[in-house]
C-alpha cells in the first residue's frame, strides 16, 4: 500500500491526525486531533445533558419509569436537538475530511520526492 493512501485511511478510519502522526507531520497531526476532540467533546456533552434531563425528569417523578414513555421523551428531545448538535457535528466532520485530504496530499508530496 502507498504511503498517501495509508495515511488518508489513518485519518479516515482512526482518527483524524492519525495519517499526519504517519507522516511525521507532528504539528498539523495535533491541530486536527484537537479540532476533532473539541467537536466530540461538545456532542457528547449535550447528548449527556439531554440524557440527564430525561433522568431527572423520571427521578421527579414527572415522566413514569417505563420504557414506551421514555423513548417517547427521547424522540421529542431528537426533534428539538438537531439545531444545537448541527455545529458539533460540523466542527467534527469538517476536521475529519480536512484531516484525510492533507494526508493524502502531504504523503502524494513526500512520495514523488
Amino acid at each position: 500500500m502507498n504511503k498517501p493512501l495509508k495515511a488518508a485511511l489513518f485519518s479516515a478510519l482512526i482518527f483524524p491526525g492519525a495519517g499526519q502522526l504517519l507522516l511525521k507531520k507532528y504539528i498539523s497531526a495535533c491541530y486536527f486531533a484537537v479540532f476533532a476532540s473539541v467537536g466530540l467533546y461538545l456532542l457528547f456533552s449535550n447528548l449527556m445533558a439531554r440524557a440527564q434531563n430525561i433522568i431527572d425528569q423520571v427521578q421527579r417523578g414527572e415522566v413514569a419509569a417505563d420504557l414506551a414513555t421514555i423513548t417517547e421523551l427521547v424522540h421529542q428531545q431528537t426533534s428539538t436537538a438537531t439545531e444545537s448538535l448541527s455545529p458539533a457535528l460540523i466542527i467534527l466532520l469538517v476536521a475529519w475530511l480536512v484531516s484525510v485530504v492533507e494526508a493524502y496530499r502531504i504523503g502524494k508530496k513526500e512520495a514523488s520526492l
